[in-house]
């Protein structure tokens, strides 16, 4: 007989656990990723794949001062209306592709530094950490499946793409944007690729990472005990995460399970023309979280302000950031701004007690 509530469904919502204080927590994913190296490369797509087929991950790039700088700005100026003053989680990825290697598909660790000498963002970072406007937390190793990755290196195609400094553009195509996707998956497990981005994390910044958010929102069972041998105690976005052959995680929302929390996302600052998610949008969404006694949780992904090669949407996305943080000052003042790791560290204070 079948379910027509479909309770196990909505068993995550249903047995969750309850957080009365208004919290709010801006996620963004993929800071510290290189994709197109430069002008060239995006010019190289369109000729190879025509514009109208290009995604605005297409127009991503590796985040500069002046992004940061323009970031810093907008949250400087509600840094004095909040006690908890906005700051947001920059999820790392921690290696690149080296373009330097011609051979073979080698990698580069933030450490060793960027393709692009002159992009000395490291201080920019540490900036931001002491003004308390950004908190780091882990990504990923490479952001993508390595064990294909390397079978598409040996590809003329493959090939092509890494000669114009992007291997990775197809995977920004529309129609390939699952293209070589799943750094979580079963077929990457023993390579432990894990624990040498745990590693560097902590080499690049000086702590480890207490929370992960799996590139792509791919995450297989086998990491499970992986993640908690790398001192990771919270998986950001559960709602959202996928395994390899599309099962999706239905753990209890801020509970423990397998030794982990399992933190959500509920809300989106996205205001691409593709995505529509803009401040308004946003705002109902963290209304919602409120009423169910949720936290607010935004994803805010790294692309909305990167702009090298689109600062038009950079400025867009900038301006829906200011116009967001105005109207959660008018509406609820009284909320608090924290990053992932102070929710993970709340989660397990509660259990203590």
């Amino acid at each position: 007989m079948r379910n027509p509530l479909n309770i196990k469904k909505h068993l995550p919502h249903f047995l969750r656990n309850k957080l009365k204080q208004k919290y709010i927590i801006i996620e963004s994913d993929d800071w510290g990723l290189e994709r197109a190296l430069d002008k060239q490369s995006v010019e190289w797509m369109k000729k190879k794949y025509t514009p109208e087929k290009m995604s605005r991950w297409s127009f991503d790039s590796l985040e500069t001062e002046e992004d940061m700088n323009k970031l810093y700005e907008v949250l400087n100026l509600y840094k004095g209306k909040f006690d908890s003053p906005p700051v947001i989680t920059a999820n790392f990825i921690t290696y690149n592709v080296d373009y330097s290697v011609k051979e073979t598909l080698k990698f580069r660790s933030l450490s060793d530094g960027f393709n692009d000498s002159g992009k000395n963002i490291k201080e920019k970072y540490f900036e931001g950490i002491q003004c308390g406007l950004i908190f780091p937390q882990l990504h990923g190793y490479s952001h993508y499946n390595i064990s294909e990755s390397e079978k598409y290196f040996n590809t003329s195609e493959g090939k092509e793409s890494f000669e114009n400094n992007f291997f990775y553009a197809k995977t920004t195509i529309k129609g390939y944007l699952s293209f070589l996707h799943g750094e979580f998956g079963s077929e990457n497990f023993k390579n432990n690729y894990l624990n040498l981005a745990s590693e560097e994390f902590k080499k690049y910044f000086g702590f480890y990472s207490s929370t992960l958010i799996p590139p792509t929102f791919i995450f297989d069972n086998e990491y499970i005990d992986e993640v908690k041998k790398n001192n990771i105690k919270l998986i950001q976005s559960s709602n959202r995460l996928v395994t390899t052959d599309g099962k999706r995680y239905k753990y209890p929302y801020l509970q423990n399970r397998k030794g982990l929390y399992w933190s959500i996302r509920n809300a989106r600052l996205d205001p691409h023309v593709s995505y529509g998610f803009d401040h308004l949008q946003c705002l109902d969404s963290i209304e919602k979280a409120f009423k169910y006694d949720l936290p607010a949780v935004i994803d805010f992904h790294r692309v909305n302000f990167a702009g090298s090669f689109d600062p038009a949407y950079r400025s867009d996305t900038l301006k829906e950031l200011s116009l967001l943080l105005k109207s959660i000052h008018k509406k609820w003042p009284d909320s608090q701004f924290i990053h992932s790791q102070n929710l993970n560290e709340i989660l397990w204070q509660q259990k203590t007690k």
